[in-house]
């Protein structure tokens, strides 16, 4: 439980932010949330915006096993009160976010998966999914994809994808604790997913989306950190 001065808030549903940023980086050459930008490495403009934010009480932040020491003690350098716990990841996001989890002891209450690579994410993103959230047990943001799609085969057109119901999806993600945790216990774990909504969808449980942002991009490759500091200045 979390405890503030003053009082107590163990009868209180409090909302979590798990921060992954245990990816290896290899398609970026390097492990991009480790990236300086401006003077920071990229997942602390992530980490930032969730400890400005009012209605986020806590911060998981998951990294890979071989920084976990040296990423507590820069963090304490700069002084964030939110972050509780930095945890090594797994082999699949997947895994990463269930060791962040298993960090979270309150029973009922909200969590928030977020990519470390996504430094724009807004805090009017942040508290529209919250809102969502605690109606719909889920919330995930998307961008509704604008340009022709195409299934290629062998440098060859195979067929064009209708577009009208087709979106871009981003995190932050918005989950009610119990519905995550029900998710983690009965989808069949031999299954990479690459978002936990899919691990839901493949249960057959709703999954609510609302508008994202076209500026909470993630950070694929060098030219996106053009982007990046362009709006960080």
């Amino acid at each position: 439980m979390l405890t503030f001065p003053g009082f107590w808030l163990s009868f209180v549903m409090l909302n979590h932010a798990i921060i992954v940023a245990a990816g290896a980086g290899r398609r970026f050459g390097a492990k991009k949330q480790f990236y300086p930008v401006m003077g920071q490495p990229l997942f602390v403009y992530a980490t930032n915006a969730f400890e400005a934010h009012a209605e986020i009480h806590a911060i998981i932040l998951v990294v890979p096993r071989a920084h976990v020491k040296r990423i507590r003690k820069f963090l304490k350098g700069l002084g964030f009160k939110k972050v509780l716990h930095v945890v090594a990841g797994g082999k699949r996001r997947q895994d990463s976010v269930a060791k962040g989890l298993a960090t979270i002891q309150d029973k009922r209450g909200m969590v928030i998966i977020h990519d470390a690579v996504r430094p724009l994410v807004s805090k009017t993103l942040i508290s529209r999914g919250i809102r969502l959230c605690q109606k719909h047990k889920s919330a995930i943001p998307g961008i509704k994809v604008r340009d022709t799609v195409k299934r290629v085969k062998r440098q060859r057109v195979a067929h064009t994808i209708p577009r009208h119901d087709l979106y871009l999806v981003q995190t932050p993600q918005f989950y009610d604790l119990q519905t995550i945790r029900k998710a983690f216990l009965e989808v069949d774990s031999r299954i990479e997913y690459t978002d936990e909504a899919a691990m839901l969808e493949s249960l057959g449980m709703p999954v609510h989306m609302f508008r994202g942002e076209q500026q909470n991009i993630k950070v694929t490759d060098k030219t996106d950190l053009k982007f990046v500091r362009r709006i960080l200045a």
